[in-house]
């Protein structure tokens, strides 16, 4: 069967629609042990989610994808968020408030000397590219501004799509290290308090350091993981198989992800080649092996079960007349509005899982379906969120600019 290419749009190479490729992508939560944590800080510093980040951006994948269609398309640029759970909240307004100002002062200041210059002529400007046009500091603007409102329970594409569960081959008991990480008190309130579903898919990381000696015994321990985990969700990764070596802060990896202080020119390095070649294929795997056909399928499933009760002239009618509200209402009055098993977080999560596997139509059309619940229901900061989709997606697929302004218009009014 023939396959259609990664159904991006021209929008797709703008600066917005790069940023939404680049920000409404799956999150993955990473769970750790402290034993796992001090064999990478060997490295700089660097935290476990430091020195897999790097990685986690694909440009070069060639993945078939089937959502809704029979006809199968392919991704080729592909990205994972990783969090710890601590991570897995909305941030604090005041703090975000401070921050954005100080993204503002400090592009000020940045520009100061270039607003004192003679300004270029007109011809020039509108010859140049957008990239040089534009402010330098809106992108970092838009990404915090992004970062403040992430982890919200009315939306579903920040809720962890998979958890990454790393032990060192040091740990005692490591098999029960693995058992005990998702059965802690540290988990997000967003799982918590039933607006995420607690049984994302889980890959379990046996992580060896080199430095401690051979990684026989990690060799057997990786036998029992997968008769206890499953063979396919197990993966061996070993690191530090270097002498300690002064890293290159300029054509390293990691630099972009760092604080200024880990990049002194003093760091000390035991990872060596093999060993970030190991990282690339453990991520590039994660991601196309289990993370994109996990979605897909889950994607499949759901708008069966949505064209099954929900789409269709009859199951419009008899929604429309006996709905009741809000379904599966948590107890906890602090809780959120709709829990991750009621119909519209079951909508929501088809929706938001399609638009990230660049699926736009099935997006659109499951935002559109959940506009009229959230209507109904009068649930505004949902209704305002699914506007404000319907208002991306009209945008991804490139069809309609005024829909996409009457949609963000509305998500914009509701919102206030």
């Amino acid at each position: 069967m023939a396959m259609a290419d990664n159904p991006q749009t021209t929008t797709g190479g703008t600066a917005l629609g790069r940023m939404l490729m680049d920000e409404i992508t799956p999150v993955v939560m990473v769970l750790s042990t402290p034993a796992a944590e001090f064999s990478c800080q060997k490295n700089a510093g660097l935290s476990l989610l430091q020195l897999l980040r790097p990685f986690s951006l694909f440009h070069d994948i060639d993945v078939p994808v089937r959502t809704a269609s029979e006809q199968p398309y392919r991704l080729h640029v592909f990205r994972l968020r990783l969090f710890y759970p601590s991570e897995v909240h909305q941030p604090d307004l005041q703090v975000t408030e401070e921050r954005l100002k100080q993204v503002v002062s400090d592009a000020g200041e940045a520009a100061l000397p270039e607003l004192l210059s003679d300004p270029p002529q007109l011809s020039e400007v509108l010859a140049a590219p957008e990239s040089e046009t534009r402010p330098s500091w809106f992108d970092t603007f838009n990404r915090e501004l992004i970062h403040a409102l992430s982890f919200s329970d009315h939306e579903a594409f920040d809720h962890p799509v998979a958890c990454l569960l790393i032990v060192s081959s040091n740990d005692e008991q490591p098999i029960n290290k693995f058992i005990d990480l998702f059965n802690t008190d540290q988990l997000p309130s967003l799982l918590n308090e039933g607006a995420m579903d607690p049984k994302i898919l889980k890959h379990y990381l046996l992580l060896h350091d080199n430095q401690d000696g051979s990684p026989d015994k990690a060799t057997n321990l990786l036998a029992e993981m997968r008769s206890t985990f499953g063979s396919n969700d197990c993966r061996l990764l070993c690191i530090n198989s270097a002498q300690g070596t002064v890293g290159e802060w300029n054509d390293n990896p990691w630099a972009p992800f760092v604080s200024v202080s880990q990049q002194s020119q003093d760091a000390e390095f035991f990872l060596n080649v093999d060993d970030v070649s190991e990282i690339m294929n453990l991520m590039q795997d994660l991601s196309t092996k289990h993370i994109i056909p996990h979605m897909e399928q889950k994607v499949r499933i759901l708008n069966q079960q949505v064209s099954a009760t929900r789409k269709g002239f009859k199951n419009q009618i008899k929604n429309l007349w006996w709905r009741k509200g809000k379904e599966d209402t948590p107890d906890v009055p602090s809780g959120p509005t709709y829990t991750f098993s009621s119909i519209e977080s079951q909508i929501r999560v088809l929706g938001d899982y399609a638009f990230m596997l660049r699926d736009f139509e099935l997006a659109l059309s499951n935002y559109r379906l959940l506009s009229t619940d959230y209507k109904l229901d009068k649930a505004w900061k949902h209704y305002a969120g699914v506007q404000e989709m319907m208002g991306l997606s009209f945008f991804m697929l490139d069809q309609s600019y005024k829909d996409a302004e009457n949609c963000m218009e509305s998500a914009f009014n509701t919102y206030l």
